[in-house]
């Protein structure tokens, strides 16, 4: 039955895919746990590249480096240098009124440079030193002199190295060979003040040992802090450790005691609980730091923000004077060839003397990045969230929705947590978020897919017994299609019906009636469909089908008298092969011409037929197939169109109920190549053609031949009761008139 009848409603909910989304969710938390380093490095990796689109925010200007470069290396000498060198370079710094300085240089041994007087002067003789320099360097003790021009300068940081840093105190070893255990006086920078909660701490960063600077430069030193960075899972630095344990005290890194001495020696706090470090403090203010005390860098971005001068033009003071007044000037390596370099999220190739510098200027602007343990929560809780709203989603809404409903979730969070990184520096995890996110629309669209899939398999098997495998695919592919209005298309309508079908079933039981019409019904359908018909309506023992949509075919008319005659053939064998239809008969009746097909009924609950005067004639002509005694009838639009190959015969006009015209209509009998004697009808055709000539008598003649020849043949005997019963002129046109169907 080709009747689609649509009910509107809400969109069904499937319990069984946000289940399924809430088992994947569980499991990514799982995933996210065991397999914890792999999501870390797809983390780090999200971080650098939400970084880098940041605006570039400038460097406060208070930070320099005087770069041991290759400049200075090619005018100087190979490095390490004599420390007479270094100390001129302290004394011209001075000159400039530097207010700090800071070594990214280790001075734990003696200076190896302090050679023989001629090897020193043949050394020094090959560099472009001012004689004077070379003076001063062959006159005084390397170290003593830079430890004098550190003492003039005032402001002088060192730094120096542990030998082992661990998370764990008790995986440390004792102190190796040239490593102190304990610290010897002057000791480096500490925390003054240590808060500590009640109950035990945990120190998540432990020392064994460390290498001081040679006593001579410890005593001329401002102070000192430790140059120690721990590198993230890739290898790469994003951030500077703030605190180490060793030997009862907690020591400060080299930039924040560069900072903190820049600063004016404010005061340092350090806070301590059971899960690590709670926070670090310069003068009451805050440095955002995890639970391991460990401070993200806001790396500057842009070209150069830190001016860097090679040491040789500002031993020669040839570097613009207010280029360094007070101003930090951090002394490190960049010359390719000393290898101190290393990779970053902004540079995989940076010194790591700028490393310091940026941290220093993070420190003095308050300008940080956060990420702590509630950015941890902030991301789990983001997890959890979008991978219930898209489980819902999925579980709820069509395809394209929920596709719409991911991508605006995930949108909406990264735009969240990227305001929140740029706004006030929180860093808030993407990749576990997102990833949920994606992996449950993922997996639940295709599990819809397959499971909806075979659904519809199922459907399309169950409503094939009712719907035209054309209507079924435009209700199951093209719901979207399914609204009221319709076409005006050119098509074929037929009406075939069971003759005398309420005498039958007043003496046939119900079931007996049933299951008759069921192998009648099959029968009949299975052609119609095979022809590319559409059964509209089934009706009883009535079917309505028409040709020419939902798809348009090549001739509708033609299709449309081929199926007509092939149900009467299947009717024949039913009548041969069944008792049960020894009896039947059935009448056909097809029209051809403009309809409107589509869509009717209400907002709710509408069918896909057709409506036109054609519906209304194909009707009439299967009423007009009891009257004419007759088992095909079809209007002379539809014989024309059919074309050759059928044998039939024009019965005249007729005038149906509710038709002001007169119509044309045709009986068919077969194809030409049937057992159907086509000269019976070619002489009917003959007789009709000297009817309309005005030889009414030699029509009458040639009739009452055929008449005798089959004398149940109702048409000519029809047609020799006008002729005869006529009085006056004798008719030229044949017209049957009909006020019922």
């Amino acid at each position: 039955m080709a009747r689609v009848k649509v009910v509107h409603s809400a969109l069904k909910f499937s319990w069984r895919t946000f289940l399924v989304g809430v088992v994947l969710m569980c499991v990514m938390f799982a995933l996210h746990s065991r397999y914890h380093g792999a999501f870390e490095r797809m983390e780090l990796f999200a971080y650098d590249l939400r970084l880098n689109t940041m605006p570039a925010r400038p460097a406060s200007g208070a930070v320099a480096i005087a770069a041991i470069d290759d400049k200075s290396i090619s005018q100087i000498g190979q490095w390490p240098w004599p420390r007479n060198v270094i100390a001129h370079l302290v004394d011209a710094l001075k000159d400039y009124q530097v207010k700090v300085i800071g070594f990214d240089v280790m001075f734990t041994e003696t200076d190896e440079n302090d050679l023989t007087r001629d090897n020193m002067r043949r050394r020094l003789s090959t560099t472009r030193l001012p004689q004077k320099v070379i003076e001063d360097i062959l006159s005084a003790s390397n170290d003593e002199a830079l430890a004098a021009a550190m003492k003039a300068q005032g402001a002088t940081l060192l730094g120096y190295a542990f030998e082992s840093v661990e998370s764990n105190p008790a995986t440390l070893k004792p102190a190796g060979v040239g490593y102190r255990s304990k610290i010897r006086p002057p000791g480096p920078m500490v925390y003054g003040l240590v808060r500590q909660q009640p109950g035990p701490t945990q120190i998540l960063f432990s020392a064994n040992g460390y290498v001081p600077p040679i006593p001579v430069l410890s005593e001329a030193m401002r102070t000192m802090g430790y140059f120690d960075i721990d590198h993230d899972a890739d290898g790469e630095i994003r951030r500077e450790l703030m605190v180490i344990h060793f030997d009862d005290q907690y020591c400060v890194p080299f930039f924040l005691a560069v900072a903190n001495t820049f600063a004016g020696g404010k005061p340092l706090s350090l806070g301590l609980g059971p899960n690590g470090i709670t926070g670090v403090s310069i003068a009451g203010e805050n440095i955002p730091v995890d639970d391991a005390g460990q401070m993200l860098v806001n790396f500057r971005r842009g070209k150069d923000p830190f001016p860097h001068y090679s040491i040789s033009d500002i031993i020669h003071h040839s570097v613009p004077a207010a280029a360094l007044k007070d101003k930090i000037v951090l002394v490190g390596m960049t010359a390719q060839g000393l290898g101190d370099r290393t990779s970053t999220p902004i540079f995989g190739d940076m010194p790591r003397v700028e490393i310091h510098a940026h941290a220093i200027d993070n420190v003095l602007q308050g300008d940080f990045i956060r990420q702590s343990s509630e950015s941890q929560e902030i991301a789990f809780l983001a997890a959890l969230l979008l991978g219930l709203a898209m489980a819902l989603g999925v579980a709820w809404l069509s395809a394209l929705s929920s596709a719409a409903l991911g991508v605006v979730l995930s949108v909406g969070y990264y735009t969240y947590v990227q305001d929140r990184m740029m706004s006030d520096g929180t860093v808030i995890g993407i990749v576990f978020p997102l990833s949920t996110t994606l992996l449950i629309y993922m997996f639940l669209a295709g599990y819809r897919y397959i499971a909806e899939g075979r659904e519809r398999r199922k459907d399309r098997a169950a409503m094939g017994h009712y719907l035209h495998p054309d209507v079924l695919a435009s209700v199951l592919d093209s719901p979207e299609g399914l609204k009221l209005g319709g076409e005006r298309r050119h098509l074929a309508i037929m009406f075939a019906d069971i003759v005398s079908f309420t005498a039958r079933a007043e003496r046939t039981e119900p079931e007996a009636l049933v299951a008759m019409l069921n192998t009648y019904m099959t029968s009949m359908t299975d052609v119609i469909l095979d022809s590319q018909g559409l059964v509209d309506k089934l009706m009883g023992d009535g079917i309505m089908a028409f040709w020419g949509a939902p798809n348009a075919i090549e001739n509708p008319s033609r299709a449309a008298v081929d199926c007509a005659l092939r149900m009467l053939e299947n009717l024949r064998g039913l009548q041969r092969d069944d008792p049960r239809f020894a009896d039947l008969d059935i009448g056909i009746g097809i029209a051809t011409g403009d309809v409107v097909v589509g869509n009717f009924g209400g907002e709710n609950r509408f069918d896909y037929s057709v409506i036109g005067d054609t519906v209304n004639f194909a009707s009439r002509l299967e009423g007009l197939t009891r009257h004419f005694k007759v088992h095909l009838l079809v209007s002379r639009q539809t014989w024309l169109e059919a074309g050759a190959g059928f044998i039939g015969r024009e019965l005249g006009l007729v005038k149906v109920k509710g038709k002001q015209l007169l119509v044309p209509i045709v009986d068919v009998a077969g194809r030409e190549n049937d057992s159907v004697d086509p000269l019976f009808y070619h002489r009917f055709d003959s007789a009709l053609k000297m009817i309309r000539d005005g030889a009414a008598s030699s029509a009458i003649d040639d009739l009452k031949k055929l008449g005798a020849e089959r004398p149940d043949d109702t048409p000519v005997q029809l047609y020799l009761e006008k002729l005869v019963a006529h009085t006056g002129q004798a008719p030229t046109e044949m017209v049957f008139e009909f006020d019922r169907k």
